[in-house]
């Protein structure tokens, strides 16, 4: 303590608590900022959500409220929200997705409830460099992404947009915008990772339940012979790709890990929850998935016994891995051996192996030959702007753009492979609806072919249809018809009905057809399509197509190297290598949820192979948080933490920081 005589030793004591107070008022002003800024885009964007926003923000509200009184609660939240949040069929958003917003509310709230220290915004040494690098090549890819010119006149298709590389390069961003707050809950917490297992289990929960109802109302749930593989939450299929397959082998890992509150209880939700996962994986008729999810429970099973010896727990503590590990294969290989479509593809395996390995070597050929493309690739997210200009083969993807001129609001078709726009509407069975729109077409033959069917995303059935044709070339015209719902909408399970689209299809390749004012309406001239001028863009409406191979290369790796070059496809190694490292050595210190960890990246590398992973958002934000999960957990190694999960005195006073406040 200074001399109270001592002027100098006040003045410098005086100056030091000054430097402080000053420290602290720009710490909060910049938490302030963060805050703010994150909680107006979150609030923006819930405003301007086609369904219902009212609702969205009060469940952000609710959301916010409950993240500030119970500041881990986020760490089960996001994971569960980012499979499960999904109504991208109905509201027709693919760039911003519902999950983002939870993001963005978990950074406001965070940011002033629970802000991270200094050093939870970097890792040291491997971990530090990979997460470094795969920053930096996300930002070259942007840069080049960003560069490469979409179609000529403009589109609304997110895959063929420049603005893709920022689509795709979100995933990342989410995930380090979470790193710092799951560094923080690590270092105060003996359970953070615990609130991850949950939110894995309750993912798999919501997306089990939303395939169960999807297969009760198109196929029935024990029907294993008709070909119909399921997309669950998973609107991103709407182009193709197995990922709700990849989800189900990423998260299944998790209820290898017994939960905290009590192991008879836990062993039986445990059970519960995989032989729902198991069911939903077996329809996705993904033999990649299958492949995934067995590596991930050799993985998990034989590293849930190791850690569990290494924490010098007996054999009791390694019965839920064998059983589940059991119920894994088991359900697998019965199910699979009993559907016919599966027994069909696994038998086809090899042949459609050398039909993968053309397609891989075809879309390898599209990228350019430089040195600049071989060591930066040709921009995130660009491949399938690159099929759209060059055409092998002629074949191309259709292009939908947004006009507006004299007064209307048109989308402008270029079709090329078949391509459906379509809207979720309410029809009634056995009845007669008018559909009607304002076409002009550039040559004669023109056609707008008008679907409605029962259809979620991928597959139609029960199809009624009507074909509108401007009579004149080059003019605006009002044309009209009529489409009979039929059976539609007549089939109920448990009171669910299968959902109507309405979808806008233009057949003949290689022409061009402006579509205004779609209007569809019932006898009393009620109308059932919301967004019809298309003055909100494409709220509402959603394209899908029926080929897939044209929007991307289906291997994670080879599509990395093409728009990421060396740079790409190095980051991305590194940083799954140190990630599956860190797992690997948390799990010799006995962690319990680091075979998890360590089976889901397994999991996620596996499927990697066979499809594009990181092209999903929603998919790729998992990963980087499981990755994160697994750096951010050795980096803290065995750390100092009291059985109520925060720290002692003695450890938080060691590390320059006051203790945690009971929550």
């Amino acid at each position: 303590m200074p001399d109270p005589f001592d002027r100098a030793a006040l003045l410098a004591a005086a100056a030091g608590r000054s430097a402080a107070d000053r420290g602290g008022v720009r710490r909060l002003a910049a938490r302030s900022a963060v805050a703010a800024v994150a909680g107006a885009a979150a609030a923006a964007i819930a405003v301007r959500y086609p369904l219902h926003p009212a609702l969205l923000l009060a469940v952000l509200a609710a959301y916010a409220g409950a993240l500030w009184r119970w500041p881990s609660l986020w760490i089960a939240v996001v994971p569960a929200a980012l499979p499960a949040f999904d109504f991208g069929p109905w509201s027709g958003w693919t760039f911003i997705e519902e999950p983002d917003l939870l993001v963005l509310a978990t950074s406001a709230v965070l940011a002033l409830r629970a802000p991270p220290r200094r050093g939870d915004f970097r890792l040291r040494g491997i971990a530090g460099a990979a997460v470094a690098l795969t920053v930096v090549a996300t930002f070259v890819g942007i840069a080049f992404g960003l560069a490469l010119p979409g179609p000529a006149g403009g589109t609304a298709i997110a895959e063929l947009s420049p603005l893709n590389a920022l689509r795709i390069a979100k995933a990342l961003g989410a995930a380090l915008a979470l790193l710092p707050f799951l560094r923080r809950a690590l270092d105060e917490r003996d359970d953070a990772l615990d609130w991850l297992a949950a939110g894995m289990t309750a993912g798999l929960v919501l997306v089990t339940a939303a395939a169960a109802a999807e297969r009760a109302v198109f196929t029935g749930p024990f029907d294993f012979h008709t070909v119909y593989r399921i997309v669950g939450t998973f609107s991103s299929m709407h182009f193709g790709g197995g990922y709700i397959g990849v989800y189900i082998a990423m998260a299944l890992p998790f209820l290898f890990v017994l939960p905290p509150w009590g192991r008879f209880a836990g062993a039986a939700v445990a059970v519960g929850v995989a032989i729902g996962a198991l069911y939903t994986l077996v329809v996705t008729f993904a033999r990649a998935a299958y492949a995934s999810a067995v590596i991930a429970s050799v993985v998990v099973a034989l590293g849930a016994i190791h850690a569990a010896r290494r924490r010098g727990e007996g054999l009791r503590a390694m019965a839920l891995p064998l059983l589940l590990l059991a119920a894994v294969g088991a359900i697998a290989a019965t199910a699979a051996s009993d559907a016919r479509f599966m027994v069909r593809r696994l038998d086809r395996t090899l042949p459609d192996l050398d039909v993968r390995l053309a397609e891989w070597r075809a879309g390898l050929a599209l990228g350019d030959s430089s040195v600049r493309a071989a060591l930066f690739g040709m921009g995130l997210g660009s491949y399938a702007r690159i099929v759209l200009a060059r055409r092998p083969g002629g074949r191309f993807p259709t292009n939908i753009a947004l006009h507006r001129a004299d007064g209307r609001s048109f989308l402008r078709v270029h079709a090329g492979l078949p391509l459906y726009l379509g809207q979720k509407v309410s029809v009634a069975p056995q009845s007669l609806y008018r559909v009607s729109a304002t076409l002009r077409g550039r040559a004669p033959g023109s056609v707008l072919v008008v679907f409605l069917c029962e259809k979620l995303l991928l597959y139609s059935v029960n199809c009624e249809d009507v074909a509108l044709g401007p009579a004149a070339p080059g003019q605006w015209q009002r044309v009209s018809g009529f489409i009979p719902s039929g059976s539609i909408g007549e089939r109920s399970v448990f009171g669910l009905k299968r959902p109507v689209d309405l979808s806008l299809f233009v057949p003949e390749r290689g022409t061009t057809l402006d579509i205004a004012d779609v209007r569809f309406e019932d006898r009393a001239g009620r109308a059932l399509v919301v967004n019809g001028d298309f003055a909100d863009g494409l709220d509402h409406w959603l394209a899908s197509d029926d080929d897939h191979a044209i929007w991307r290369i289906e291997n994670q790796y080879l599509m990395t190297f093409f728009e990421g070059g060396a740079l790409g496809l190095t980051a991305f190694l590194v940083l799954v290598a140190a990630a599956f490292a860190a797992a690997l050595r948390a799990m010799r210190r006995g962690h319990r949820i680091a075979p998890a960890l360590a089976a889901a990246i397994a999991a996620f590398l596996a499927s990697s192979l066979f499809d594009c992973t990181t092209e999903v958002p929603r998919l790729g934000a998992l990963f980087y948080l499981v990755a994160f999960a697994a750096l951010a957990l050795d980096a803290r190694g065995t750390g100092s933490v009291t059985p109520a999960g925060r720290p002692g005195a003695a450890a938080a006073r060691a590390k320059g920081s006051r203790p945690v406040p009971p929550q």
